[in-house]
């Protein structure tokens, strides 16, 4: 019965990345069609940008990163803006490749800052902290975008109603949760135990008699997060800011370069929407869902098709696939010098 258990669970571990990533493969694929065109067509658009261009946009998506640097630093208190820089590239590069890819992401994330010597609860605190800024930042400006495109009478292809809904709703009840247990003792006391019975009862299910104890281990993040969040929170938010104006000014200056003449105003709302579907969680970084609902709200807000959907591919190649070879290169480097660093510590 274990090894039954133990293989369907191996088998579906398998399978929901596989399908999470091809209909995130399949989203984009069939983007240009649904809005009449093919991709030879918004690949000429693409193609006919300038290397001079490109390499201002790049500067543009490095200096996003850059002041994201702020947050990271804010979230974990003495970590330098150059491992930032290095934790979130290559924490994204894990995370932009598989569905619910967060959780590699941060398992990553935890290797790398345990070899800087930061303790458990520290780590958590800084996952927590900054992951929840950075959702409240993407679901404040989605949802005040969209509703005053709504307001403004702007026509949101049906499709995406569900997804918006679910998806924010998912994400605000799981925001409650953490700042629940972030502000009150009793709750993340309950939270501890309520952990240390699933894991331990999953641990006997599956024949291992290994105990774990979170319930220790929750309260201290907890004190820690709320030292942290006191203490921070002005950069925090200041840097959650100037980030997503920057991810805008990126979407808007994308689309400007394959010749996509729309408003501003018109920028933002697309921009709001793109936020909210990077939240849902069933294709890495919401891959599939946030090209085609951003293309759609564009050109049904009178942008025209293949210079649209040329400009939001260029945007999400620079906002989600750069990180992977970028973050992941990154990731290599530190790898070997780390080994090099233990070797050398063990022979001396």
């Amino acid at each position: 019965m274990r090894r039954c258990l133990n293989l369907s669970a191996s088998i579906v571990g398998r399978l929901l990345p596989a399908a999470g990533l091809a209909v995130a493969v399949g989203l984009v694929v069939v983007t240009p069609s649904l809005v009449g065109m093919s991709w030879a067509a918004v690949g000429a658009v693409i193609a006919g940008v300038s290397v001079t261009t490109l390499v201002a946009l790049s500067a543009l998506w490095i200096l996003g990163l850059l002041v994201h640097t702020v947050v990271l630093t804010a979230a974990l208190p003495g970590l330098s803006s150059g491992r930032a820089l290095l934790l979130n590239l290559s924490g994204s590069a894990v995370s932009n490749l598989v569905p619910f890819g967060a959780a590699a992401g941060m398992g990553w994330g935890y290797v790398m800052t345990r070899a800087w010597k930061v303790p458990p609860t520290s780590f958590a605190a800084f996952t927590v902290i900054s992951n929840v800024w950075n959702v409240i930042g993407k679901l404040l400006v989605g949802t005040v975008l969209l509703g005053g495109a709504l307001f403004l009478g702007a026509t949101i292809p049906p499709g995406l109603h569900g997804i918006l809904v679910v998806g924010s709703m998912t994400v605000v009840a799981l925001l409650v949760a953490v700042f629940t247990i972030a502000l009150s003792a009793r709750a993340a006391a309950r939270v501890g135990r309520a952990l240390d019975n699933v894991l331990n009862r999953t641990l006997r299910a599956t024949g291992s008699t290994r105990v774990v104890a979170f319930e220790q281990w929750v309260a201290q993040a907890r004190t820690e997060t709320s030292t942290t969040i006191g203490a921070s929170w002005g950069r925090l938010t200041a840097g959650v800011a100037a980030y997503l104006f920057l991810q805008w000014l990126l979407l808007a200056a994308c689309l400007l370069a394959v010749g996509a003449h729309v408003s501003l105003l018109t920028v933002a709302v697309a921009f709001g929407i793109e936020r909210l579907l990077t939240l849902v969680p069933f294709t890495p970084g919401g891959s599939g869902f946030a090209e085609l609902g951003t293309v759609a709200i564009l050109v049904a807000l009178g942008g025209a098709p293949v210079v649209v959907a040329g400009g939001v591919l260029l945007y999400r190649f620079y906002s989600h696939l750069m990180e992977i070879p970028v973050g992941g290169a990154g990731g290599l480097v530190w790898m070997h010098w780390h080994r090099r660093t233990l070797r050398k510590a063990a022979l001396a």
